[in-house]
């Protein structure tokens, strides 16, 4: 289930809102209790698998499914088809059997395999005793008669093909320990593969070591691998109402350079930042930068951070990077919000707390005007925006790839102007963005007051490495436009997520890196 649409990973956004493409796009748990003599269905995964997601009481989780607000109306996210066949003949499947199913049955696993499409899943199940004359009564009575199922023999293992009624074909492997089943062929071979000669996910020791006992009361647990940005993680999924919970853990020892040993070398930073956010942002992120070293480190490892850069960028990139190390200090929060005419677009601005403002501006007006000058640029290097109160001195820096490689919200090569506001260095890609974000700060027009804000607050820690929010129905919009980190899972599945405020937060401890991630539904 690797997202090749996502290459173009920038520090901030785009990694946290992959990760819960991936969460939400895997969607499962199995819990298999210690001392239970029952098959390992992890015996059957093949390392392949990006993410799996499993259940030890399918019934249970199909059942909080239908209680979400949005299940209510009848908004469903459809990234799997074999979840999706499954939902639809559950309780047709349990109403077969006078006492429901099996403990066995009811503990299921999905993985989830390239590429990227609703097709390329394997379901796994447990068998107990009768659940093999289940199956076979279920299949005769749901599988389509217009045409016979097909037996292949593969390395001395039987594999059925049965037609669908919408004209579709379901692969099945079944023993007397176990089913498998996939609308991909090739996928269950590879399963057999991995039973007959090993080498599965309970062979992996990075997988197994988050495969720790069941600790919580959530019905579904998903394990989920980003590479480049985090090794194996296990995410807890919770329901309720208008709320989808997802509560991590990451141990990931891997020695590479990716995102969550990035967040290991940041201090944590405290509270909201509500204060310095307009009501009409509709995107967020907020992240510690005690150590700029490293967080430029990942930048330059991104395939666009590169775009367009020439010798004479790279060195205002090295000079831009060199000032913001010596004056800002502990945050950096970058924001999309609506200007106050939505004709005008979207705005797009990067805040910075600042140690000194009078020696920080002081230095970069010296930076400013020493700077060469650009051919074909005639603009003054320093213009004004006037307030009701006060007139702020915008700085035009030259050419850089830093406000893209920090937020990704433009193109990577462009001009950037700068102000000082309330103590902090202010950043945009245009000066109407900064003079617009001034006056909705200075009618005192801010997040805090907005009630999905508070409502997705409330769900996350007050001390954390990084966080965001970020509502759909408008990012949407941007795609193409100014935004261009939004995963392909979001897009191909837009309908349902328009609906949906997400609220992302990593906390980092002892090493070990907690992700938390809250989904709220936008209720009519």
């Amino acid at each position: 289930m690797k997202l090749r649409t996502i290459v173009k990973i920038a520090v901030t956004s785009s990694v946290v809102l992959l990760c819960a493409g991936f969460v939400l796009y895997s969607f499962f748990r199995l819990s298999v209790a210690e001392g239970q003599k029952d098959f390992n269905l992890y015996e059957l995964v093949p390392t392949t698998a990006s993410a799996v997601f499993a259940t030890d009481d399918v019934l249970g989780f199909v059942t909080e499914i239908d209680g979400l607000t949005c299940s209510k109306n009848h908004q469903y996210l459809h990234v799997s088809k074999l979840f999706s066949c499954l939902k639809q003949s559950l309780y047709a499947f349990s109403e077969d059997t006078p006492h429901g199913l099996s403990r066995q049955m009811n503990q299921m696993l999905i993985s989830f395999h390239e590429p990227d499409n609703d097709r390329n899943q394997v379901l796994y199940c447990r068998l107990g005793n009768g659940d093999r004359e289940l199956i076979g009564r279920f299949t005769q009575k749901y599988i389509s008669s217009l045409y016979p199922p097909k037996k292949f023999d593969y390395k001395g293992e039987e594999i059925m093909i049965y037609p669908l009624s919408d004209g579709d074909f379901l692969a099945c492997y079944l023993t007397p320990d176990f089913m498998v089943l996939s609308f991909q062929k090739k996928l269950v071979e590879d399963v057999i593969d991995v039973y007959k000669k090993g080498g599965s996910l309970a062979d992996d020791p990075t997988f197994t070591g988050v495969l720790a006992p069941k600790k919580s009361t959530a019905t579904a647990t998903i394990y989920t691998r980003v590479n480049g940005m985090m090794g194996w993680t296990e995410f807890d999924m919770k329901m309720k109402d208008d709320f989808i919970y997802f509560t991590g853990v990451s141990h990931d020892a891997d020695t590479c350079f990716n995102f969550i040993n990035l967040l290991r070398q940041q201090e944590s930073v405290k509270g909201f930042p509500s204060e310095v956010l307009p009501s009409t942002a509709f995107y967020f992120s907020r992240q510690s930068i005690t150590d700029w070293t490293s967080l430029f480190s990942y930048g330059d490892m991104q395939a666009y951070a590169t775009t367009g850069r020439t010798t004479e960028m790279q060195e205002r990139n090295r000079e831009l990077s060199c000032y913001l190390m010596e004056n800002t200090g502990h945050d950096l929060v970058a924001c999309l919000f609506q200007q106050e005419d939505t004709l005008q677009g979207v705005a797009a601005v990067l805040s910075l707390s600042v140690l000194d403002v009078t020696e920080a501006e002081r230095k970069l007006r010296s930076l400013v005007n020493t700077a060469p000058a650009e051919e074909g640029v005639k603009t003054p290097r320093i213009t004004f925006c006037y307030t009701a109160n006060k007139a702020y001195s915008v700085y035009r820096l030259s050419q850089t790839t830093l406000f893209a490689q920090l937020t990704t919200f433009v193109e990577p090569t462009s001009h950037m102007y700068a102000v000082f506001y309330g103590g902090r260095l202010l950043l945009a890609p245009d000066e109407g963005s900064l003079s617009r974000y001034i006056r909705q700060l200075d009618k005192g027009d801010v997040l805090d007051g907005a009630i999905a804000y508070r409502a997705g607050m409330d769900s996350l820690s007050d001390s954390y490495h990084f966080m965001l929010m970020a509502d759909f129905d408008h990012l949407f919009h941007q795609v193409e436009k100014q935004v261009h980190f939004v995963p392909d899972f979001f897009l191909r599945n837009s309908g349902f997520f328009r609906n949906f405020i997400l609220f992302a937060q990593f906390t980092c401890a002892d090493g070990v890196v907690y992700p938390n991630i809250v989904l709220w539904y936008k209720a009519e």
